[in-house]
């Protein structure tokens, strides 16, 4: 339901205020099989507040879930509201001094919140009104808040949506906290606006929103396709997305190894710098067995050492012996091509953009891999050959249960791909 890998192990919190979208967020954790723990703020706003506290507190007992509680009204005289000051920036303030105080204390993997498609809207037309510069309208479903991962799943649902959820599900939620969070936490725009859009006016406007940030949006997008499919993933197009944008995809990407990444806002920081670093060939660890690898322009997931990039060169005629192959050419390669006048030989792992030429023609090496029905898992460790002018002259066929018939001795050590 939710689009987000939980780890069983990590600590979660999450914002409620007892209203509709985020009782119904607390709802599909649990059905996610997580426990949160539930975060609430009491401001003291409307006169049944306390008995509204006192029944999220009752529901998160019955249901074993760990309840974290700030009441406004014992805040210290100056951390108090002050009379006319903005209420909304001020309740901001405090609900995430609150938040990353309970972050630090439970040991929290991410925070997340029932952001949802009315928020983004509101957003967008503030942005179109010129009442804020460069809007975050596309609220990344992952972001960097006060040193918080903020977990934003509820991106593709109206509040609408969120209140027939609760419905069908029997969700209980106060109609006096939907209340104040409608007058005193939401903007005039979704009070008299937004809430009256109907279908195809809120569909125009979204389409409105996303055609103005169609480069921002489409790389995202593309950017989501490719981690989907399993492939590698191009640095500068990572480089190229704003913060927010950056941290989602890279929870994304790392959401595909089998065992759970916990990638915090620093994680996500050196993640960051390592791809701009000017080491072309280099591997980010994870935790566990899983690696960031980097290979020149792109980037993609692996393994412990048998993925790798590996560079290594070959002075002259003789044997070499690394982790990943043993050769011994002492007594010349010709019968793989190789010849006298081609060393120094480098042998390294193959690039996307790699071709050579075979029987006349000339092949993209990791289209020769397919047709050889290569497992993709060796496709990043298999060796090819330059000659002195970084020419491509030899790769080493691959077959299954493929016989050795050269003079010449090249042994790999290949990663196990059962």
């Amino acid at each position: 339901m939710l689009n987000y890998k939980f780890n069983p192990k990590a600590v979660y919190l999450v914002a409620v205020t007892y209203g509709p979208d985020s009782m119904a967020l607390l709802d599909m954790m649990q059905k996610e099989g997580v426990k949160p723990v539930v975060c609430c703020v009491n401001y003291h706003v409307f006169s049944d507040a306390s008995d509204t506290y006192a029944l999220l507190k009752a529901y998160c007992e019955a249901r074993d879930l760990p309840f974290e509680y700030l009441d406004c009204a014992t805040l210290p005289e100056g951390e108090r509201y002050p009379e006319g000051a903005d209420f909304s920036f001020w309740a901001r303030r405090v609900r995430y001094d609150f938040f990353r105080s309970v972050y630090q204390k439970r040991g929290a993997e991410a925070l997340f919140v029932a952001h949802q498609l009315d928020d983004v809207l509101e957003a967008y037309l503030l942005e179109k009104q010129g009442e804020i510069k460069n809007g975050k309208y596309g609220l990344s479903p992952v972001s960097e808040v006060e040193g918080m991962l903020v977990v934003r799943p509820l991106l593709a649902w109206t509040h609408n949506d969120l209140v027939s959820y609760d419905r069908e599900h029997a969700i209980p939620y106060s109609e006096q906290s939907e209340i104040f969070e409608i007058e005193h936490t939401r903007g005039t725009l979704r009070k008299n606006v937004i809430a009256h859009l109907s279908a195809v006016e809120r569909e125009a406007l979204i389409n409105e929103m996303r055609a103005k940030k169609e480069g921002e949006f489409s790389l995202t997008k593309e950017l989501g396709q490719q981690i989907d499919e399993g492939g590698e993933l191009e640095i500068r197009a990572l480089i190229a997305l704003p913060r927010d944008e950056f941290a989602s995809t890279m929870v994304h990407f790392c959401s595909h190894v089998p065992e759970h990444i916990a990638l915090t806002p620093k994680v996500i920081e050196e993640i960051r710098a390592f791809l701009l670093s000017r080491k072309t060939n280099d591997a980010f660890p994870l935790g566990g067995n899983a690696y960031l690898i980097k290979e020149y322009d792109i980037v993609f997931l692996g393994k412990q050492w048998d993925t790798l990039p590996f560079t290594y060169t070959l002075e002259k005629p003789g044997e070499l012996h690394t982790e990943q192959f043993d050769l011994d050419f002492s007594m010349g390669a010709e019968d793989r091509g190789i010849h006298a006048e081609d060393y120094p030989l480098t042998i390294r792992t193959a690039l996307p953009s790699d071709s050579y030429v075979t029987h006349g023609f000339l092949q993209n090496v990791f289209r020769a891999f397919s047709v050889w029905k290569m497992p993709t898992k060796l496709r990043y460790v298999w060796p090819v050959f330059l000659d002195k002018n970084g020419k491509i002259i030899y790769v080493p066929r691959y077959a299954r249960n493929f016989q050795e018939y050269h003079s010449s001795v090249l042994k790999l050590h290949l990663p196990d791909v059962e």
